[in-house]
């Protein structure tokens, strides 16, 4: 019989396409310019990296989204499968098209230049479909990535969503990034009443930011905070993190890296980290510290999953840092 889900994985599926090379920056040069370069391509997309994350880490992780039924949308599910992830609960649409992620790294950036294609499909399902109805029954978490890349999304079909989890006992998370097209800020108000069925919320800087409209990092989280959630998580990349509850606030240094390929998926490994301790039952400093050891050793490969690592690894690191 296979074991019972812990954490239900919600948001968009594609492919990123890594090119990593050395191309001159001289744009006549760059116009005649033909070479190698490393290509790596992976399951990706506002949740694909924390879903293979949290499986590396030995969780049991359900996805709830949707995917094309071209061959991209086929190697979508064949590598999650291949990870241990439940794909089950993915619709694959009819006649659609993949996402695309498209990361030019080629002139020394560690993760942009970026461009690509949208898919052509929905993110995830609106409905709760009966598959996830199912899961609901016995998972400990919901965790939602890239929320506010879509619409239609927004307020009533996520609130359904996290309410259903929070009536199963369910632990809640989103890490909502940011809108792709411009937007006036505050964006608080395209959150509806979702952070009040949400226990963690993740954002970086900028993103903290612009959902609050205040420039004071941790004043924007002690006000996030008023919102609903237990948790605020701002993720400062190599200044490390802020991890703030009402009683509690700690600044979680970087973990130091010899040599970083790219920070491609390594925000991503971070929410793993701490949706993993947060069920383990850490405190907020050692949370802190085991997502940022989690965060670093993706920084040694390409991309936010050829790296990803085990428990053991990243408890070797904490022992030894």
């Amino acid at each position: 019989m296979a074991k019972a889900v812990e954490v239900i994985a919600v948001g968009a599926l594609n492919v990123d396409i890594i090119i990593q090379g050395d191309a001159p920056r001289n744009i006549d040069e760059l116009n005649q310019w033909v070479a190698a370069s490393q290509v790596e391509i992976t399951t990706a997309g506002s949740i694909g990296y924390t879903a293979i994350d949290l499986a590396r880490l030995g969780k049991r992780v359900a996805m709830f989204s949707t995917v094309a039924d071209d061959p991209l949308g086929e190697f979508i599910l064949t590598s999650l499968a291949r990870e241990g992830v439940d794909t089950r609960a993915i619709t694959v649409q009819k006649n659609s098209a993949s996402g695309i992620g498209i990361y030019l790294l080629l002139f020394g950036n560690k993760k942009r230049p970026l461009t690509g294609r949208l898919a052509t499909h929905a993110p995830w399902p609106e409905k709760i479909t009966r598959t996830l109805e199912q899961k609901f029954r016995t998972a400990r978490a919901l965790h939602c990535g890239g929320y506010l890349h879509y619409p239609d999304r927004w307020g009533r079909p996520a609130e359904e969503l996290f309410c259903k989890a929070k009536k199963h006992g369910l632990m809640t998370s989103i890490d909502p990034q940011f809108p792709l097209e411009e937007i006036e800020r505050p964006w608080l108000k395209h959150f509806g009443n979702l952070l009040k069925y949400v226990d963690t919320v993740f954002v970086d800087e900028t993103e903290a930011r612009a959902i609050i409209g205040e420039e004071n990092i941790d004043a924007a989280a002690s006000r996030l905070l008023k919102e609903g959630p237990e948790l605020v998580v701002v993720k400062q990349g190599a200044e490390g993190a802020l991890l703030k509850t009402g009683r509690e606030t700690i600044h979680q240094p970087a973990f130091p890296v010899s040599e970083m390929i790219d920070s491609i998926g390594a925000g991503d490994a971070f929410d793993a980290g701490i949706i993993f301790s947060r069920l383990a039952g850490y405190g907020l400093k050692e949370a802190g510290r085991f997502a940022s050891a989690t965060a670093a050793l993706t920084l040694k490969g390409m991309g936010g999953a050829r790296t990803a690592p085990t428990l053991s690894q990243v408890q070797t690191l904490l022992k030894r840092t």
